[in-house]
């Protein structure tokens, strides 16, 4: 008797590619709202609570983006490295519980 549930789709290179060129586009947002602030905060000046989210915010963002390539790479090695396995399931949920905090962190502003 066959199985009659669908196989998940493994993801091909191109998107792989494409979610390379999404995490970098995340980390260039993250960049660019840094940029954009007109002045840096005084030394002597209380940073308010919104900026400091939002640079934290940007950091998860940019660890995450980080996290996503490395899983990539991991994926696109899997077949040449059986060890690929093991790091990519250690990786994965936490690359997850950063992009959940990430967003709890970014509805709070």
């Amino acid at each position: 008797m066959t199985s009659t549930t669908p196989t998940p789709q493994e993801p091909t290179l191109a998107q792989k590619q494409a979610q390379l060129a999404e995490n970098l586009a995340k980390v260039d947002r993250a960049q660019f709202r840094r940029r954009a602030k007109a002045a840096p905060p005084q030394p002597s000046k209380a940073v308010t609570l919104e900026d400091h989210i939002l640079e934290v915010s940007d950091d998860l963002l940019r660890v995450s983006a980080g996290f996503q390539s490395v899983l990539t790479l991991l994926d696109l090695q899997a077949g040449d490295m059986p060890d690929s396995i093991g790091l990519h399931a250690l990786i994965s949920p936490l690359k997850r519980q950063i992009d959940q905090n990430a967003d709890r962190l970014q509805a709070l502003v």
